[in-house]
């Protein structure tokens, strides 16, 4: 049968002499683990009495209502992980209380509601990972106060929002996940300053604008970049040929003009190359011969004037014999 949180705090204290209970829960319980548990019910507000919880762990189960105002009052929790069940409701203001967090795991639930301002305010948090919910409104500016954050995983919400440019106060940032919400408007200049940058999964996110050199030029650490399904405009930067790091882009579907930077692919790294569905000319970059593990390539459906005479044109070029690992090339040459 199910089990409650607090069924098994009752059990606890039946263990206790009285005597010891209220020491014990106060100076002594640093940690639950209790993922995968089949608890069920709702988070119980006396949580509150563990004031030296250091670490919640209560994955994959079945709790269900809203997240207990008695949570927010645990100052010295770090790791809170909550995903994978039915929790319902907003995240409260008083979130921000939390100030030791450093890992906090919501995704998987029924969560809604805007994400709290006060959130700025957890200067020690690393990985915030709230997808897959119902998050709604806009990304607050306070979030540029998150100076320690390494992982911002907001996709599959119901956000509709610009990206602030708070945001490139991030300066620890490794991985930034957003798609499947609404972000307009453009990549911020500041976004220049996120110098750590390693994944970014922008797609289909209604983002326009164009991709600047400045911006793509400081992501060196960059490894794999996703922003397919939008309306960015103008020149692929050719800033994205200098990033050594780089094995994945899929800036498919969106509204690129031009040629494909000749230096794309020439670090030698590049795995996959998918630009289909824009209004890109011009022929297959020479950079693609040094990236001969390549396994994914796909130009086709470029026709800028919609009337299949221009676009991706030329022959394959001779060095596309050295990509033995290639499963997959699509590429309609006119």
């Amino acid at each position: 049968d199910g089990t409650s949180l607090g069924s098994v705090r009752r059990r606890r204290e039946r263990r206790l002499h009285p005597h010891e209970e209220e020491k014990v829960m106060e100076m002594m319980v640093t940690r639950i683990q209790l993922s995968e548990s089949n608890l069920q019910g709702s988070m119980p507000n006396e949580i509150s009495g563990f004031m030296h919880l250091q670490e919640l762990e209560v994955s994959k189960n079945d709790l269900t209502g809203r997240l207990p105002s008695g949570l927010y009052n645990l100052t010295n929790l770090q790791k809170l992980y909550l995903d994978d069940n039915t929790l319902r409701g907003s995240i409260s203001e008083d979130f921000g209380n939390m100030n030791a967090l450093e890992d906090v795991f919501l995704f998987g639930n029924e969560l809604g509601g805007p994400l709290p301002k006060s959130m700025g305010n957890l200067k020690k948090l690393r990985r915030f990972w709230a997808s897959d919910m119902f998050l709604s409104g806009s990304l607050p500016t306070e979030i540029g106060g998150l100076e320690s954050l390494k992982g911002l995983y907001l996709q599959n919400n119901q956000l509709v929002s610009n990206l602030p440019s708070t945001m490139g106060n991030l300066v620890e940032l490794r991985d930034l996940r957003m798609f499947g919400n609404v972000i307009t408007g453009d990549i911020p200049a500041s976004f220049r300053y996120l110098v750590n940058l390693e994944v970014v999964y922008m797609d289909s996110c209604e983002l326009r604008g164009g991709l600047t050199n400045d911006v793509i030029r400081k992501w060196r650490k960059l490894s794999d970049f996703q922003a397919f399904g939008n309306n960015i405009q103008g020149e692929i930067p050719t800033a994205l040929g200098e990033l050594e790091n780089l094995k994945v882009i899929n800036l498919a579907e969106n509204n690129l003009v031009g040629t494909i930077p000749s230096s794309i692919g020439q670090s030698g790294n590049l795995l996959s190359l998918v630009l289909r569905n824009n209004r890109l000319t011009g022929s297959i970059p020479p950079g693609l011969a040094s990236s001969t593990d390549i396994l994914h390539i796909n130009l086709s459906e470029n026709d800028p004037d919609k009337d299949a005479t221009s676009g991706i044109d030329g022959q394959i070029p001779d060095f596309f014999g050295s990509f033995t690992k290639l499963s997959k090339c699509v590429c309609v040459l006119l």
